[in-house]
């Protein structure tokens, strides 16, 4: 079968072993959204299918192992994507024999504009806040491809409008301290780390944000809205 070639039970059983592989709608939709999306971190698999990153995980590997998905560096990032073009269409058939259309993988109604991403804020929102701690000096650094961020020469001044008056300890830590935390929605980075799980719960506090009930999503205040613009964040 070097070639390809294999007789009709060989074929049988192949064809077989892939519909095993198949047979979980995490599965399905995880290579789902790799096939319309192209290569996705891990971070975006996880919010997509909505389950717990274990479980995201334990999925995956099945998949890699089956050769349905398959890994490729981007910088500090490790990408998921698909082997070859014919799983593509194998999904879109599959779906066609379902009797159901599938435009596009999940549309998350608000996503784009502020959700939990982790223990930090996602969206629209989040990325708000990193380009808004850049361009004030409060980090310094690259934010893409998962970069790390350093503290800015005017951290002491910036922080605290974000609720974040002690951060110095969060130097100590063993997380990371701040970086760029790609955002699927907005295809841009938000801010991630031990700095990002302390402004998310400075917005919280200030209730500047509010979590919607049994959704990922936060819904931004009006209190919120105008303190966010007056901090230099567009919202």
């Amino acid at each position: 079968m070097a070639d390809g070639s294999a007789t009709a039970g060989e074929a049988a059983l192949a064809v077989a072993e892939l519909s095993r592989q198949l047979a979980h709608p995490l599965r399905v939709l995880a290579l789902t959204h790799v096939s319309q999306h192209g290569p996705c971190p891990f971070s975006e698999l996880v919010e997509v299918t909505g389950q717990s990153q274990a479980q995201v995980s334990n999925h995956l590997a099945v998949l890699r192992k089956a050769g349905l998905l398959v890994t490729e560096r981007q910088g500090r990032q490790s990408l998921y994507r698909l082997p070859n073009a014919y799983l593509a269409e194998v999904l879109a058939n599959l779906r066609a024999a379902a009797g159901v259309t599938c435009a596009d993988t999940p549309d998350l109604p608000g996503h784009g504009e502020a959700r939990g991403c982790y223990d930090h804020v996602g969206g629209h929102l989040g990325v708000g806040v990193l380009r808004t701690l850049i361009d004030r000096g409060a980090l310094v650094g690259d934010p893409l491809d998962d970069g790390d961020l350093a503290v800015g020469p005017a951290a002491g001044d910036v922080l605290p409008d974000f609720g974040v008056a002690e951060w110095e300890p969060l130097l100590g830590a063993r997380r990371r301290f701040a970086y760029g935390c790609p955002d699927w929605t907005e295809k841009a980075p938000h801010l991630g780390g031990a700095l990002g799980a302390a402004v998310a719960q400075g917005l919280l506090a200030r209730q500047w944000i509010r979590p919607r009930h049994g959704s990922r999503r936060l819904d931004v205040t009006t209190l919120g809205r105008e303190a966010l613009t007056a901090a230099g964040v567009s919202v």
